[in-house]
C-alpha cells in the first residue's frame, strides 16, 4: 500500500500573532461548534416554562427543537458542498452573523410563531457553520496533527452540551426564558469578526464549480421527511396517515435523489464517496452509535426528575458527569487517532458505550449519585474514544474538494442516529411503562419508569454493540501514514488538476477505490 507522508496542510500555516494559523481556525470552528450544541441542549431545558410562557402545550411548544433539528439536518450536506464551492470562509462568517440576528430575534419573540420564525433563521445558520467545521480544521492541519484538532472539536461539544442544561437552568430561574438567547448574542457577535478578519480559505482555483440545485432540494425534503416521520410517529401514531405519507415519500425521494446525483456533473453528495470503507464504515458506525447514545440522552431525566425526585438543575447536574467525560478524554482520544489504527480505537470505544449502557440500565429507585454519575460518565468516556477517531478516519479518506461534504455528513448521521434512536427509545419506555401500570404490574410510578427505561437501554445497548461491525469493516483506510482519496466523478477530470494538493498533503497519494484497503 502507498504511504503519505507527514504533509503540510492545505491552507497556508503562517502564524497570527505568533500563534500558528492552524490554532486559530480551531479556536474559531470551536466557537462556532459550541454555540451550535449549546444552542439545543440549552433550548430544550426551556421547552416547559415556553409553553407555560405562550399557554400552549407541549405537542406545540416541542417545534421550537423540532423545526431547529428539521433545517439542520436538512441543509447541513447542501451547506457543506457550498463550503467546497464557494469557500467555507464565507459560510462561517454569514453563519455568524444570521445566528446573531435571528438569536436576537429570538429573544424578543412575542408569541410562539414568532420564536419559531427566529429558530429557523437560527437553524439556516448554525447548519452553515456546524457543516464545515471538521473541513476547516482538516484543511489548516497537517496529517499527523489532525487527530488531536478534531479531538478538541469533539471535546468542545462535549462541553456545549454540558453547558446547555445547567446554563439554561440558571438563567431561566435567576432571569426568565428570553436570557438563554440574549446572552449569546455576544459570542455570536465576536466570532463574526474574528472570522471575517482572521480565517483563511483554499485558493479560489481549488475549489469545484457548480451547485447540484435539483439534488439540493432533494436532499432537504428527504431528510425532512425521514427525521419529521421518526420524531412524530409516537405522538402520531405509526399507522396514522400523515406518518405512513412521510415514510413513503422518503423512499420515493431517495429513489429519485440517487437518480439524480448519479448524473450530476457536481452532485450534492458524490456517491462515489460510499466506495471508501472508511468513509462508509464511519459513517454507518456514527449513525448506529448515536443511535443507542440517544437513549441515554432523552430518558435519563425522566429517570431524575420524575423517578427519582432531583430538580431540574440537579438533574442537569448529573446528565454534565457524560459530557464531561468527552471533554477530558476527546483531545486524548484525538492525539491517539494520530499514532494508532482508527479502527481499533472505534471499536474499542463502542465497545465501551455497549457496556456502559448495559450498565446504565441497571439502575434502581435506590442507585445512589454517585453510582449514576459513574454509569454516564462511562458513556461519555466510549463517546470520547470513538468520535474522534472515527472523524478523522473520514475526513483523511476524500478528497480536498469534498471535505466540507464529509464534514457535514458526520453532522447529518448524529442528527439521523439521534433522531431514530430518539423515537425508538420513547416507543420502547412509554409502551413497557404504560403496560406496567395499566396492567396492575407496578406499585407505582417510579417502577413503571425504571422498567421502561431498562428495556429501552437495552435496545440501545445491543444497537450500539453491532455498530462494532461497520467499524470492524473499514479496515486500514484512515490510519495514520495511508491517507488517500477516493475517485472524482470521471464527469469532471478538470477538477482533479484544480484539487490536487502539493507533494505529500492530503489526496497527494494515487487516486484510486479504497475497496481495497486492507486490514
Amino acid at each position: 500500500m502507498q504511504r503519505a507522508p507527514h504533509a503540510t496542510p492545505l491552507i497556508d500555516d503562517t502564524p497570527v500573532a505568533g500563534l500558528p494559523y492552524r490554532y486559530v481556525a480551531l479556536t474559531l470552528v470551536c466557537l462556532g461548534i459550541f454555540l451550535g450544541t449549546l444552542d439545543q441542549s440549552i433550548t430544550n431545558i426551556a421547552l416547559p416554562t415556553l409553553a407555560d410562557e405562550f399557554d400552549t402545550g407541549i405537542a406545540n411548544v416541542i417545534w421550537v427543537s423540532l423545526i431547529f433539528i428539521l433545517v439542520t439536518t436538512g441543509l447541513g450536506l447542501t451547506m457543506g458542498r457550498l463550503g467546497d464551492l464557494y469557500g467555507r470562509k464565507h459560510l462561517y462568517v454569514v453563519g455568524f452573523l444570521l445566528f446573531t440576528v435571528a438569536t436576537g430575534a429570538s429573544a424578543l419573540a412575542g408569541s410562539l410563531p414568532e420564536l419559531l420564525g427566529g429558530r429557523v433563521v437560527q437553524a439556516i445558520a448554525s447548519s452553515m457553520v456546524v457543516a464545515n467545521g471538521a473541513a476547516i480544521i482538516t484543511a489548516s492541519f497537517p496529517p499527523e496533527q489532525r487527530g488531536r484538532g478534531l479531538g478538541i472539536m469533539v471535546a468542545t461539544v462535549g462541553a456545549g452540551v454540558a453547558t446547555g442544561p445547567v446554563l439554561g437552568g440558571v438563567l431561566i430561574d435567576v432571569l426568565d426564558w428570553r436570557a438563554i438567547f440574549w446572552t449569546r448574542i455576544p459570542l455570536g457577535a465576536v466570532g463574526a469578526v474574528l472570522c471575517w478578519r482572521l480565517l483563511r480559505d483554499t485558493a479560489v482555483e481549488q475549489r469545484p464549480k457548480g451547485l447540484d440545485i435539483p439534488g439540493s432540494f432533494l436532499l432537504f425534503a428527504l431528510l425532512g421527511s425521514l427525521v419529521l416521520a421518526v420524531n412524530r410517529g409516537d405522538a402520531w401514531g405509526w399507522s396514522s396517515a400523515p406518518i405512513v405519507a412521510l415514510f413513503g415519500a422518503t423512499g420515493a425521494l431517495l429513489v429519485l435523489f440517487v437518480l439524480i446525483e448519479r448524473r450530476s456533473a457536481s452532485p450534492v453528495v458524490d456517491l462515489s464517496m460510499f466506495k471508501a470503507r472508511a468513509y462508509t464504515g464511519g459513517v454507518s458506525a456514527s449513525i448506529l452509535q448515536f443511535f443507542g447514545l440517544s437513549a441515554s440522552l432523552i430518558l435519563m431525566p425522566f429517570y431524575l426528575v420524575a423517578g427519582r425526585g432531583f430538580s431540574t438543575l440537579e438533574a442537569g447536574g448529573i446528565m454534565a458527569a457524560m459530557p464531561i467525560a468527552m471533554l477530558l478524554l476527546g483531545p486524548v482520544s484525538g492525539a491517539l487517532s494520530d499514532r494508532m489504527s482508527p479502527r481499533f480505537l472505534t471499536s474499542l470505544g463502542l465497545a465501551i458505550v455497549a457496556g456502559a449502557l448495559l450498565f446504565l440500565s441497571t439502575i434502581g429507585a435506590e442507585t445512589s449519585v454517585a453510582g449514576i454519575v459513574l454509569r454516564l460518565f462511562l458513556v461519555g468516556v466510549g463517546t470520547a474514544i470513538f468520535s474522534s477517531p472515527n472523524t478523522r478516519s473520514i475526513m483523511s479518506v476524500v478528497p480536498p474538494n469534498r471535505l466540507g461534504t464529509a464534514s457535514a455528513s458526520i453532522s447529518t448521521a448524529r442528527t439521523i442516529g439521534n433522531a431514530v434512536g430518539f423515537a425508538t427509545a420513547a416507543a420502547l419506555f412509554a409502551s413497557q411503562a404504560g403496560a406496567l401500570v395499566g396492567g396492575g404490574e407496578s406499585v407505582g410510578g417510579t417502577e413503571a419508569i425504571i422498567d421502561g427505561i431498562q428495556l429501552a437501554l437495552w435496545v440501545a445497548a445491543a444497537v450500539s454493540a453491532l455498530a462494532v461491525v461497520p467499524s470492524l469493516m473499514r479496515g486500514g483506510a484512515g490510519a495514520p501514514g495511508t491517507e488517500r482519496a477516493v475517485p472524482l466523478p470521471s464527469t469532471a477530470p478538470q477538477l482533479v488538476a484544480r484539487a490536487q494538493p502539493q507533494k505529500g498533503s492530503l489526496g497527494a497519494t494515487a487516486v484510486e477505490s479504497a475497496d481495497s484497503a486492507g486490514g
